[in-house]
């Protein structure tokens, strides 16, 4: 029964983000062609930019609500209640963040704009992925399914009728902020079927024992979302908008393929957190089992990225972003390697001290950093294709040199 469980939610999950994701790549390459390439490098970069701080406002929260309520069930409206106004909070901290770091790097006032429009967004998503964070614990992943698809059904829509009016670029980007508003009110409207009561309680102890517990976790997924989109937006700040566009179109189908072992990843969670407890030899099992999957699933996207980069940007993008190209053999090698390293964190945050890793977490980004500020200048978006291989091979090697240590002792 588990297994079936198992596989119904990470075919659940994974079908979910695949529909998810090839809507908005398809919106993603409707915008490409039809916005300005200068537009369409603001667009990039303000996604890039403000994406980093949707873990600040999550800070770690729905980790913890994983590890936590997947052990006991009956916690669920306890961490609903308290946690409903901390993560509204947190939510307007990553606000302040975004304005106070874009004025900091001297960004004009129409992309601080584009930060904030775009920044308003968290908010409702913040509220809404609490609600499937708690069902996801439930092993109910058709909640996360459902706000993944719903979301970005309503942003392609939104989006698609401003372009089509002629509407300025802020407008596509307030597209999201209502689209997420849309996905919150269906998700209030379910409460009731989840077991879920909407009654706000201001517990200040609950929430400060609920930061220090996540606050490993709050890393990790700052850490990640930040070296996700490092090289992009490293390539905005340092060759600008045009470059930022014609290396985001690229990258753009690594952010899109690489939530698919993400979503398995995600699905095995709360099985995982209960085997590191209770048997770690079979845990090692599912795990290297896990891995050879990734693998082979990795690999006939290494083989069109490699042997057919002009074929996809023409299909895609047009003869605009021809640019790319160069970009893609670095990327098929990239690939194999995202999907491998999607699945090593599942067990370092499931041990019983998680921010031990930081220290490897840090040093993945900052070696990713310091090789896009040596290979940028020099080499431009080929400089931060090779800057992203060099973050995630030096990944697979330390997250599992650790997970091994983990799964021995």
């Amino acid at each position: 029964m588990k297994k079936k469980l198992l596989f119904k939610n990470s075919f659940l999950l994974s079908f979910s983000q695949v529909v998810s994701r090839v809507i908005g790549f398809l919106y993603y390459i409707f915008l490409a062609r039809n916005l300005s390439l200068e537009n369409f490098g603001i667009y990039t970069f303000t996604l890039a930019f403000v994406y980093n701080f949707f873990p600040v406002a999550d800070f770690g929260l729905e980790r913890l609500v994983l590890k936590e309520i997947s052990r006991d069930h009956s916690k669920a409206q306890h961490y609903f209640s308290r946690l409903l106004p901390l993560r509204l909070i947190l939510s307007f901290i990553s606000l302040f963040l975004i304005a106070v770091l874009a004025l900091i790097l001297g960004q004009n006032r129409y992309q601080i704009l584009c930060f904030l429009l775009f920044g308003l967004a968290i908010v409702p998503y913040n509220l809404t992925f609490l609600i499937a964070s708690i069902q996801n614990a439930k092993e109910k992943m058709q909640y996360t399914a459902s706000a993944n698809f719903l979301s970005i059904i309503f942003t392609v829509f939104l989006g698609v009728f401003f372009i089509k009016v002629g509407a300025d670029l802020g407008w596509v980007i307030i597209s999201f902020l209502l689209s997420y508003l849309i996905v919150f009110c269906v998700f209030v409207s379910l409460l009731k079927k989840a077991d879920l009561f909407f009654k706000p309680v201001w517990d200040k102890e609950f929430m400060f024992a609920c930061l220090s517990r996540s606050w490993p976790f709050a890393f990790f997924l700052m850490i990640g979302v930040f070296y996700l989109r490092l090289s992009v937006v490293m390539v905005g700040l340092i060759e600008g908008p045009e470059a930022s566009g014609i290396y985001g179109s690229s990258y753009k189908f690594i952010e899109a393929l690489i939530l698919v072992p993400q979503s398995i990843a995600l699905a095995l969670f709360p099985i995982i957190s209960r085997l590191f407890l209770d048997d770690k030899l079979r845990l090692k099992r599912i795990y290297l089992k896990s891995l050879a999957f990734l693998l082979v699933l990795s690999f006939p996207i290494f083989l069109v990225f490699r042997f057919l980069p002009e074929l996809i940007i023409n299909f895609s993008y047009g003869e605009r972003y021809l640019g790319a190209v160069v970009v893609y053999p670095v990327f098929s090698l990239a690939i194999i390697l995202f999907f491998l390293n999607s699945l090593p964190g599942n067990i370092i945050q499931s041990s019983e001290k998680p921010q031990k890793f930081l220290p490897f977490s840090i040093a993945n980004v900052l070696l990713t950093l310091i090789l896009c500020l040596i290979l940028i200048p020099r080499y431009s978006i080929v400089g931060a294709a090779w800057s992203v291989f060099g973050g995630e091979l030096f990944g697979l090697i330390v997250n599992n040199l650790y997970v091994r240590k983990l799964l021995r002792n």
